[in-house]
């Protein structure tokens, strides 16, 4: 069997991380594409790649189509993908995520009568003003095979009319990487280098662009966070400070800003932090799985398990909403039952269905 994984974004190669070589251990043919810009990947020799410090086999095809608009590169990235198929025919394309380099590789395997096989499927948060709900919704439209990380999604996906026997539930790959990847994190050095200590601070990391072009959503995540105690550590912070500047919001002292880190730092800061406040949906699923209290700042999430199981929690864009949620969480708990499957041995579920064949669609 030869497949090709198509991933969509620097997002998404932590989700395809620990499957490619499960995929490989198991006889089956990969070769990756990387619909991402080229700068993102740096040379880890022997025939590894280093993306912002996840390590992954080098793509064999770089297709450097994740710049633009959302339009724009979603249409950039379809008629690299469109030009990829026409030339290389694997029995399926295994895509991960809902950015649009993902939505344009599903799209345009679906139109090369490929077989698309969809990781992290039937996830919803029920809003269709969120790009990602949108780029979610027409992936499933498309995709032969489903494999979701919950149960919940496995529910989404019959509701909306998929046959059961498309849909594989096997767990959440976000947190097997995680897992994976705490076991090489390397500690409370990275919490010290940055002038902390464990549970000494609050990590704070916003992305999306919708929200950083917001300036009163901006402007209230920064008077939310501007108190608090412990003090807000915001790593990866060069797109929120250059928002924040745009929009003359000015950044107080309280909330140290540093430059991108790589994914392992990352993980370990999440872990020693006191919480989590975020927009990101993959940090929820991570300060789930590591035991991180989290604040969400949306008015919803397609990661429903981490609600129910009280790690995470919804807050409106108001700064004393921000505030008490967030001084809430650093109070609160630490241990819940993880979502069923949020384990690491995704891959291995993700292998098992495979073998079971992939139903063309009809």
């Amino acid at each position: 069997m030869r497949v090709i994984v198509a991933v969509g974004g620097r997002a998404n190669v932590v989700k395809v991380a620990p499957l490619l070589p499960a995929l490989t251990s198991s006889g089956i043919d990969v070769q990756v594409a990387y619909a991402g810009v080229r700068e993102d990947a740096l040379d880890y020799g022997s025939g590894f790649t280093s993306v912002y410090g996840v390590i992954i086999p080098a793509p064999t095809w770089y297709l450097d189509s994740g710049i633009g608009s959302s339009a724009a590169a979603t249409g950039v990235a379809m008629r690299s993908f469109e030009q990829l198929f026409a030339v290389e025919r694997p029995d399926a394309v295994l895509l991960a995520g809902d950015v649009n380099g993902t939505l344009a590789a599903a799209i345009s395997a679906a139109k090369a009568g490929l077989p698309v096989v969809h990781v992290e499927a039937g996830i919803r948060c029920g809003d269709l003003s969120y790009p990602d709900e949108v780029n979610r919704v027409l992936i499933s439209r498309v995709a032969a095979m489903h494999l979701t990380p919950s149960a919940r999604a496995l529910e989404n996906l019959e509701d909306e009319g998929i046959e059961p026997e498309r849909i594989h539930f096997v767990g959440n790959a976000v947190a097997e990487q995680a897992l994976r990847e705490l076991d090489h994190a390397p500690g409370a050095g990275v919490v010290e280098a940055m002038g902390r200590s464990p549970r000494g601070y609050v990590l704070a990391v916003f992305h999306r662009p919708d929200h950083l072009a917001d300036r009163q959503w901006l402007a209230a995540v920064v008077e939310g966070l501007s108190d608090v105690q412990p003090p807000v550590l915001m790593p990866d912070s060069d797109a929120f400070v250059s928002a924040c500047e745009l929009f003359g919001i000015a950044i107080p002292a309280s909330i140290q800003t540093t430059p991108p880190i790589d994914h392992l730092k990352m993980l370990s800061l999440i872990k020693d932090s006191a919480c989590v406040v975020t927009d990101s949906g993959g940090l929820q699923e991570e300060a789930c799985v590591l035991c991180a209290p989290c604040v969400t700042v949306r008015g919803c999430t397609e990661h429903v398990e981490t609600l129910t199981t009280r790690a995470n929690v919804l807050a409106a864009a108001e700064a004393e909403v921000i505030r008490t949620a967030t001084l809430a969480a650093v109070s609160g708990r630490r241990q819940w039952v993880q979502p069923a499957r949020w384990d690491r041995a995704v891959s291995d579920r993700v292998v098992r269905a495979l073998r079971r064949g992939i139903m063309p669609l009809r």
